[in-house]
């Protein structure tokens, strides 16, 4: 039995499948690709699956990570081959990017970096963003895990931002993610939004890279 780590992107119609459907998404299309998957033990088997991050519902993604295991008791089966045995099974909005052994431990995720895009007809400005995203305290609503509501100041968890206003406003941001401190960057946005008085702006978010604490890479 080999761990196995895939990289691939989701895009498109995608985007709107929920990280449970997705699971069944990346089950079957594992099955399809004929690859010597694990297989879990019990009355119910199913390959072994799980996401290094969750993605949130509505956003796209240039770097998901899923690990799995081949059952493969030689260790001899082509990681190589197996990717190319999986793309060519791959729907619409999946691309892999890569296949690997795994190098990190998902819980070792610390930071995400994401592009949000806004609509040209929105009345975001690139001053406006820079303004809002300087300011010394930026209150927020967060929904806790038990259901409840609490208030966070996300001014400090801001780790690093770039905004580009060529053709249409983008922001490129790293913002704490992974188990201990994961940050949403609808709730920013949205919060953002309503400072410049268009509550129901619309955007488009896409995750970019995952990364540890001190900013290596995750693999």
């Amino acid at each position: 039995m080999k761990n196995v780590r895939m990289f691939f992107k989701k895009s498109g119609p995608l985007r709107f499948v929920s990280h449970l459907d997705m699971n069944r998404v990346m089950t079957r299309l594992l099955r399809l690709s004929k690859v010597p998957i694990w297989y879990t033990e019990g009355f119910n088997r199913h390959p072994y699956i799980t996401f290094a991050l969750p993605l949130s519902l509505g956003f796209s993604s240039e770097y998901e990570v899923m690990d799995f295991r081949f059952d493969d008791e030689n260790d001899n089966f082509d990681i190589s081959v197996a990717e190319k045995m999986i793309s060519d099974v791959c729907p619409e909005g999946i691309e892999v990017i890569a296949l690997k052994e795994p190098v990190f431990k998902s819980g070792k995720i610390a930071l995400a970096d994401f592009k949000i895009t806004f609509f040209k007809d929105s009345s975001a400005t690139a001053k406006t963003l820079e303004d809002f995203l300087n300011l010394k305290e930026i209150i927020v609503s967060k929904t806790t895990k038990k259901g409840g509501t609490k208030e966070i100041d996300l001014a400090p968890k801001i780790k690093e931002y770039k905004i580009l206003s060529d053709d249409e406003l983008t922001l490129f941001i790293k913002l704490p993610a992974g188990g201990e401190d994961n940050i949403n960057p609808k709730i920013l946005v949205d919060k953002y939004l309503a400072e410049i008085g268009e509550q129901n702006g619309f955007y488009t978010v896409i995750r970019t890279g995952l990364y540890l604490a001190d900013g290596t890479k995750f693999e």
